[in-house]
């Protein structure tokens, strides 16, 4: 097994915007490569960091939400931790992939839940647009990656099998199930807005193109919710998601069809 760096190897790798923790996190990464700790017991705890994230954003001080934004961010840099960690062990995991994925998922919707001031049905409409615009680039990423000899831990096509033999099978069935009612309808419906813009036969996406995608991933949309925080109007969150992203979404997507830049 080829040993990495701790980043996810590409022959031709992009400006991706929303990883500006990775070094950092690489670093960390470094620091606990001889210790015990493993990669899942950091996905673990940036989960941790993000439900009490979720937990002060509810109290709707401003203490409290700069308190969260600072949490969020820590998740953020941790988030880019733990596969950096695996690589740098020499142990990617599928069970690792499925078990962030699933925890990732859970704890946006805590945060988004947690929003004070505005209705239910808008923290739910804001947190659809928020990680289906995130599964937007990971498809995308995940496509690029593979077309470039890149990481593997993540298919554009998932299934619930592992070519690494410290993977437990009985929990990697389980945490493939629980992806496939978080994530299987973002899969799918990003395959079929892809063809539907791009044609059956498009091509891999461009490296400006994972550019200005990279707009659309957690790191890129965290900052987001910490400047709305930070300001005092967590309110804002769900409508900057559904329409300002919302918008730059749509038109990325246009610039995938024949006549578009792509």
């Amino acid at each position: 097994m080829k040993k990495t760096d701790g980043l996810k190897i590409s022959d031709s790798p992009y400006v991706d915007l929303s990883d500006y923790a990775r070094g950092a996190a690489v670093f960390i990464a470094r620091l606990l490569v001889p210790t015990p700790i493993r990669a899942t017991q950091v996905t673990w705890f940036h989960f941790l960091l993000m439900l009490i994230a979720a937990i002060c954003l509810h109290q709707g001080t401003m203490m409290a939400m700069g308190f969260a934004a600072l949490l969020i961010a820590l998740k953020n840099l941790f988030d880019a931790v733990d596969g950096s960690l695996a690589r740098l062990q020499n142990r990617p995991s599928r069970v690792g992939r499925f078990l962030d994925s699933n925890l990732d998922f859970i704890g946006n919707l805590a945060l988004f839940l947690a929003i004070p001031g505005i209705s239910i049905e808008a923290r739910i409409a804001g947190f659809f647009a928020f990680i289906f615009q995130g599964s937007i680039y990971n498809y995308y990423a995940v496509w690029y990656r593979f077309e470039h000899n890149g990481d593997k831990t993540s298919r554009l096509v998932e299934s619930g099998d592992s070519p690494y033999e410290y993977d437990d099978p009985r929990t990697l069935r389980i945490l493939f199930i629980l992806y496939r009612i978080f994530y299987l309808w973002q899969d799918r419906g990003v395959a079929v807005l892809d063809r539907f813009v791009a044609g059956k036969t498009a091509p891999a996406p461009k490296t400006h193109f994972m550019e200005l995608s990279s707009v659309l991933a957690p790191g890129f949309q965290y900052l987001a919710i910490i400047f709305f925080l930070v300001l005092g109007t967590p309110a804002a969150i769900p409508d900057t998601f559904i329409f300002v992203f919302g918008i730059y979404t749509v038109m990325l997507l246009l610039t995938r069809s024949p006549s578009g830049d792509e």
